[in-house]
């Protein structure tokens, strides 16, 4: 924690930076924040909108705080985080090219699901509803990592922090919606970039240069944290199982495919997740690099908290590194890094509630002019099982690795087979997500089982994948499918929308 006038410069900071993404939101999203351009800001979005909300959402807070504290315990192992995430928004990217996914016009993921699935009514609302518990997941997630910053700098319990972390990202997000988010994120991405290259560069010397980070790491008897992603630290299937568990997450994660459904066109889509793919693997190695340095300065000061609970380590060196005011601007970069991945997944979520499970319950769309009033509704909503699911957090990597790790594999199996192999059927889709599903919360909840899975698999997205694949194939081959023409099944997509009254 910082003396109580650092706190004090600290809060007032972050107070100025959250009103002034509220007033860009406003501006930004004015004309576009009324009826089903709340949710998709018109569905016309540029290659470089589309690129900078895309590269903000996975610059998120696995990628900073969360990788920051990887680079901390396990050295360059902090940098398989992004290499995971790059792999999966590449293979996202090789899907969304064979299927053209920007063409066909769908608002969400849960149609795409009935679309691949022979416009299947049952598909849509079992993909629906678990949508958006993972995107309830992801911003648990973001909360989680914002009150860590908090939390650090103030000297408030956790708890109390993630409060304040819901309130500012619903701000702009529930004045704006979808508009405010990605010319928030456009803003957020500039200024978490040039955050994390000036940080890493003032913190190398600080720690003593590259050699003295070398000398304290081995001194330390964690020699292994110099190898490529920690590979000799972490072991072999550890550093593969955390990869894993945040590339197969890609393919089942609604506010990635959002971004492709919002896009100008296919061709604009595809090359902006290209590039953000190519921009976090290469932005990956950054955190790990602060996170080493660190080490060295926690180890040669004595850092007993920040050494106990390494979340701390990037609100660490931004803040007894840096003079008050740099370490404002870095500790602004690390909540641009979360705020902008929060409020991505919170639109999703809300876009999921109204296009999705609304009519699950009405048989019939929302009326246009209640959108933007029920989609405000639904984002506090949302906001507040977030709070209630990050209660459960110890640590951001942990989360993401086990709990995510364990609930979307499963979905992300049934949307890859659904698109790219034309014999699975809908009962295999459904297969493969109650299976997954299923595995993964025994996972969770099961010591003796997880204790088993992490003994062999050192997580569980590899051996949820597994099994929700082998039931997805061993289910489609025992169903008959029905051949069914692209345009039969965008016209049930269509229908299954219902008609606004």
């Amino acid at each position: 924690m910082l003396t109580r006038t650092h706190a004090t410069f600290f809060i007032i900071g972050f107070v100025i930076y959250v009103l002034l993404m509220v007033g860009v939101g406003i501006v930004c999203s004015k004309g576009k924040s009324k009826g089903k351009d709340y949710l998709t800001g018109g569905g016309r979005m540029p290659l470089y909108l589309i690129f900078a909300t895309m590269g903000a959402t996975l610059i998120g807070t696995g990628s900073s705080i969360g990788a920051t504290a990887n680079g901390f315990k396990n050295g360059f192992g902090g940098s398989a985080y992004g290499m995971g995430a790059a792999l999966g928004i590449l293979a996202l990217v090789l899907v969304a090219k064979k299927t053209k996914l920007r063409s066909k016009n769908f608002l969400t993921m849960a149609e795409e699901a009935q679309f691949h699935y022979n416009g299947n009514n049952m598909v849509k609302s079992v993909m629906s509803f678990m949508m958006y518990i993972i995107e309830v997941v992801w911003l648990g997630n973001h909360i989680n990592g914002g009150a860590t910053y908090l939390s650090y700098v103030t000297g408030l319990d956790l708890t109390t922090s993630k409060m304040i972390a819901v309130l500012a990202f619903g701000g702009y997000v529930i004045i704006g919606g979808y508009l405010a988010v990605v010319w928030t994120d456009l803003i957020q991405l500039t200024i978490l970039i040039i955050g994390f290259i000036s940080i890493t560069v003032i913190a190398i010397p600080a720690a003593g240069g590259w050699d003295g980070i070398t000398q304290t790491i081995i001194g330390a008897g964690k020699a292994g944290n110099l190898s490529l992603y920690g590979i000799e630290t972490m072991g072999t299937m550890a550093v593969i199982s955390l990869m894993f568990s945040v590339a197969i997450p890609c393919l089942g994660t609604p506010t990635y495919r959002m971004r492709i459904y919002t896009a100008k066109d296919d061709k604009t889509a595809i090359r902006a997740l290209s590039l953000s793919g190519w921009l976090l693997l290469t932005f990956s190695f950054l955190p790990a690099i602060i996170g080493m340095a660190a080490f060295t300065i926690a180890t040669n000061t004595g850092a007993q908290a920040v050494l106990e609970k390494p979340d701390f380590a990037f609100a660490y060196i931004a803040t007894t590194v840096l003079s008050p005011v740099l370490g404002l601007m870095f500790m602004i970069a690390g909540l641009s890094a979360t705020m902008s991945s929060g409020d991505s997944d919170a639109i999703a979520g809300v876009t999921i509630l109204i296009q999705d499970i609304y009519p699950v319950f009405t048989g019939r769309q929302l009326e246009e002019e209640k959108v933007g009033k029920y989609s405000r509704i639904a984002t506090a909503g949302t906001l507040l099982l977030a709070f209630f699911a990050t209660l459960f957090a110890k640590d951001v990597m942990g989360y993401i690795s086990n709990v995510i790790g364990s609930i979307i594999p499963g979905v992300s199996v049934a949307m890859l087979l659904g698109a790219c192999w034309k014999r699975a059927t809908w009962q295999g889709g459904l297969a493969s997500v109650g299976v997954g599903t299923l595995f993964g919360v025994l996972y969770l909840t099961v010591p003796v089982f997880s204790a088993a899975i992490v003994s062999m698999f050192k997580g569980p997205a590899i051996p949820v994948t597994l099994v929700a694949l082998a039931a997805e194939v061993i289910v489609s081959l025992c169903t008959k499918k029905e051949e069914m023409s692209e345009e039969r099944r965008l016209a049930l997509v269509v229908e299954s929308r219902g008609a606004g009254k």
